[in-house]
C-alpha cells in the first residue's frame, strides 16, 4: 500500500491551524492546536464529501485523538502576506532549503533521519512504472537539479510558442460547443474533458487518435496524488504509467527521426551550457504537463461555472462587464483546482508564534490561503473588481506554475466562447471526494 496521509483540510479563515503530525506524540498535540468551530461529526462529513470548507474544524482535542491516525500540520501562507502576528512570510525564504513557493523551510522528501522512514516510504519497487514517471517530476524537485532542469524545459515552452495555439483553441472550443446538446449536456465530459485534452495532445504534438488514451493515463496516474489511494486504484495507477512510459519512448523516437512544431521535439532538442534533457527527464516532464495541465484545466472549468450559478451571476456576457483576465484570476482563487502541497520541515521552525518542529510533515493548504481575510477583502465573496488577484492557485517563487500561460489562454479562449451562453445547472453537481485535486464527477447544464 501506498502511504497515506489521512487528513488535511482547510483551516479557519485568517489563521494557521495544526493538527499532530507524524512527528508528534498524541500528547503534545494540545500544544498545536488552534483549532476552531464545527464538531467532529461534521468535520467527518465534510471530509467524507470532499468539501471545500473554511472554518470546519473541532477545537475538541479529545475527539480528535480518538481518531488514531497520523495527521498532518496544515499551514495556510501566502508568500510575502502579513500573518496575523505582524510578519511578513517573505522574510524567511531566502535560504535554498526553503521551498520558496510555499514559505517555510521544507524539503519534498522526508528527511534521511526520519525515525519513521522505514515504515512510511514507499518501496518503489511495488509501483516500478509510477516512480519512474515520478523521479524528475519538478513539483517533487529541489536546487541545481530543480533549477537546471525548470530552465531546460522553459526553453521549450515559451509564451510565443504557447500564444500559436490559440488558433486551434477557439476552433476546438466552438466546435465542442456547436455539438453538444444544448437542452442537457455534461460540461466536464462533453466538453471541459476533450478540449483540454486535444489542447495538450496538439501542444505535445500527440496523434488525435491517441487522445482518449492519453485521457484515461491522466485520470489514472492523477488518483496517486490524493490523501487515500486504494489497491485498486494504485495498480490501476501503475498499468496506466507502465502503458504511458513504453508509449512516450516510442513517441520519442519518432520525434527524433522527424522533429515536428511541437512540445516534445522540443524537449528533445532543446539545451543549455552543453546540457540536455535525458529521457526519462523528458517523460516526466510530459506526464507532468498532462496531468497538472488537462486535470486543473478542465476542473477550473467545471469549478468557475459552478461558482457562478452558486452565485446567482449571469454567465452570459459576463467577459463584456469585466476583464476577462479578472475573471479568470477571480475564479481560480474562489475554488481552486489544487489544494494542497506536502512538505517535511528540515530545521526545528517557528512561524507566527506556532512551532513546526523538525522531522514534521507539512500541508500547505493553497485553497484555504486563497479565502484569506488578511490577504482579501471579503475572501468569501466572488468579486472581479477586487484589487488584489494575487492568488496562490499557481503557487509562486521557484515554483511557480510553469504551465500558468498556457492555463491562462486555454481558459481565457474558453470562457469568452461559454459566456456567450445562459449557461444553468440542471441539478446540483456532487463533488468527486478527492481532496487534492478538486473538482466535480460531473456538472449537467442547459445553455
Amino acid at each position: 500500500m501506498l502511504p497515506r496521509v489521512e487528513i488535511a483540510r482547510r483551516m479557519p479563515v485568517c489563521s494557521p491551524f495544526f493538527v499532530f503530525s507524524e512527528g508528534h506524540s498524541s500528547t503534545n498535540v494540545g500544544k498545536a492546536v488552534p483549532i476552531s468551530i464545527a464538531g467532529m461529526k461534521k468535520f467527518k462529513k465534510l471530509i467524507n464529501n470532499g468539501s471545500h470548507f473554511v472554518g470546519s474544524f473541532s477545537r475538541n482535542i479529545e475527539a480528535i485523538k480518538s481518531l488514531k491516525k497520523p495527521y498532518l500540520i496544515g499551514l495556510h501562507v501566502s508568500e510575502g502576506k502579513k500573518l496575523p502576528s505582524g510578519e511578513k512570510i517573505s522574510t524567511i525564504i531566502n535560504d535554498l532549503r526553503i521551498n520558496k513557493s510555499l514559505g517555510v523551510i521544507l524539503s519534498c522528501v522526508s528527511p534521511e533521519n526520519y525515525e519513521k522512514k522505514e515504515a512510511t516510504i514507499v518501496n518503489k519497487k511495488d509501483y516500478e512504472f509510477f516512480w519512474k514517471t515520478e523521479e524528475f517530476n519538478l513539483l517533487n524537485l529541489e536546487g541545481t537539479i530543480h533549477s537546471e532542469l525548470r530552465g531546460l524545459v522553459a526553453k521549450a515552452f515559451s509564451n510565443r510558442q504557447v500564444q500559436e495555439l490559440r488558433p486551434f483553441m477557439e476552433r476546438k472550443s466552438k466546435e465542442l460547443l456547436e455539438k453538444v446538446n444544448k437542452d442537457s449536456f455534461d460540461l466536464l465530459a462533453d466538453y471541459a474533458q476533450p478540449y483540454s485534452i486535444s489542447v495538450i495532445g496538439e501542444l505535445l504534438g500527440v496523434p488525435e487518435e491517441d487522445y482518449d488514451k492519453f485521457l484515461y493515463w491522466s485520470h489514472a496516474i492523477v488518483k496517486m496524488y490524493d490523501l487515500k489511494v486504494s489497491d485498486e486504484n494504485a495498480l490501476e495507477a501503475e498499468k496506466a504509467a507502465r502503458e504511458f512510459y513504453i508509449y512516450m519512448n516510442d513517441l520519442i523516437d519518432s520525434k527524433n527521426a522527424d522533429p515536428q512544431n511541437d512540445m516534445i521535439s522540443r524537449l528533445s532538442q532543446v539545451s543549455e551550457n552543453d546540457q540536455k534533457l535525458t529521457r526519462d527527464q523528458i517523460i516526466c516532464t510530459v506526464i507532468l504537463l498532462l496531468n497538472a495541465g488537462h486535470e486543473a484545466t478542465v476542473n477550473t472549468i467545471g469549478n468557475s461555472i459552478v461558482a457562478l450559478n452558486k452565485n446567482d451571476i449571469e454567465t452570459k456576457d459576463l467577459h463584456k462587464k469585466f476583464e476577462i483576465k479578472d475573471i479568470i484570476e477571480e475564479l481560480i482563487r474562489w475554488d481552486s483546482p489544487l489544494q494542497f502541497f506536502q512538505r517535511w520541515v528540515v530545521e526545528d521552525t517557528e512561524l507566527s508564534g506556532y512551532e513546526l518542529p523538525r522531522n514534521s510533515k507539512v500541508a500547505i493548504l493553497l485553497g484555504s490561503a486563497n479565502r484569506d481575510n488578511l490577504a482579501f477583502s471579503e475572501a468569501e465573496k466572488v468579486d472581479f473588481a477586487r484589487e488584489n488577484l494575487s492568488h496562490t492557485s499557481f503557487g509562486c517563487g521557484v515554483h511557480f506554475c510553469l504551465g500558468a500561460h498556457l492555463a491562462r489562454l486555454e481558459l481565457e479562449v474558453s470562457f469568452q466562447n461559454l459566456f456567450s451562453y445562459d449557461i444553468q445547472l440542471l441539478a446540483s453537481p456532487e463533488r468527486t471526494g478527492a481532496f487534492g485535486i478538486r473538482g466535480f464527477k460531473n456538472i449537467l447544464v442547459k445553455i
